[in-house]
């Protein structure tokens, strides 16, 4: 395996890990993106669900964002994480609920999907395409993956002006989907590259702050509940956190970054 495959796996497997801990998953809360349930309600209307389309979830963490929408649009929602734990927390939280066939959770790579050509009308992302390492190889599977004409949606960070700071880096700017970000061109020119049109895109900036602020209110309980050990905080620098975190939320104020929902149609 070559050097930069290995890195590209290891940033894979890095932010899989981290979404997975218990203090990771507490910080971001149930939804694990800006704009909360709302906004993935937004991109289910932006997407047009209906009980009779088959949609994917990549990246599904937890399965908040795809029992909400098995749930409001009665249909069928697959998700699929990376993360082993986030799977089976994601089939818990499915078998207490009364969607029945609706849901099913599969463990996979958003750059290797385990699912046959065109098995799905709708596929979708929320704030998970900036953190994958090959965005054009993940961006092909879910062309792959759909159906000629299928709709797909994602939510993510949006660079406006400049590029990334360097500070911005390190496990946390993974977890908060800023390090690989992209400019709205492209994410663009990457969809279109893998056969997509037909875009349309909406700012969501209140989301992305109204997150910022949630995660340093948490960041600081989180401090105190680790100091008397009541979690546990092994491999996560929460000083740095808490630092990269001011660092972001002068970003964002600055108007270099804000947070979009696209979608679009795969080529016939």
């Amino acid at each position: 395996m070559s050097q930069e495959n290995q890195n590209r796996l290891n940033v894979k497997g890095c932010c899989a890990d981290l979404y997975a801990k218990p203090a990771v998953s507490w910080l971001l809360g149930d939804s694990f993106h800006p704009g909360g349930l709302r906004l993935t309600e937004r991109l289910g209307r932006m997407l047009e669900l209906t009980p009779d389309r088959r949609a994917l979830d990549i990246a599904c963490g937890n399965g908040t964002s795809a029992i909400l929408l098995a749930r409001q649009f009665g249909c069928a929602v697959v998700g699929v994480d990376l993360a082993p734990l986030l799977i089976s927390r994601a089939r818990s939280a499915a078998s207490r609920e009364v969607l029945g066939p609706l849901l099913d959770f599969a463990l996979g790579d958003a750059e290797a999907l385990p699912f046959s050509d065109g098995s799905f009308d709708v596929v979708f992302s929320e704030c998970a395409i900036s953190t994958f390492p090959d965005k054009l190889a993940s961006a092909r599977e879910m062309a792959r993956v759909l159906k000629s004409g299928g709709h797909l949606g994602f939510t993510d960070i949006v660079l406006t002006r400049g590029e990334i700071p360097e500070e911005l880096q390190g496990w946390f700017s993974h977890v908060a989907c800023i390090a690989g970000a992209c400019s709205v061109e492209q994410y663009q020119e990457i969809f279109a590259t893998a056969g997509f049109s037909g875009w349309r895109e909406e700012a969501h900036p209140k989301g992305l702050l109204q997150m910022l602020r949630q995660v340093r209110l948490r960041l600081l309980a989180l401090e105190v509940a680790g100091g008397l050990q009541k979690v546990d905080l092994s491999g996560l620098d929460l000083t740095a956190a808490k630092r990269v975190l001011d660092q972001a939320n002068d970003w964002v104020q600055s108007g270099a970054v804000n947070y979009f929902a696209f979608s679009a149609v795969k080529e016939a």
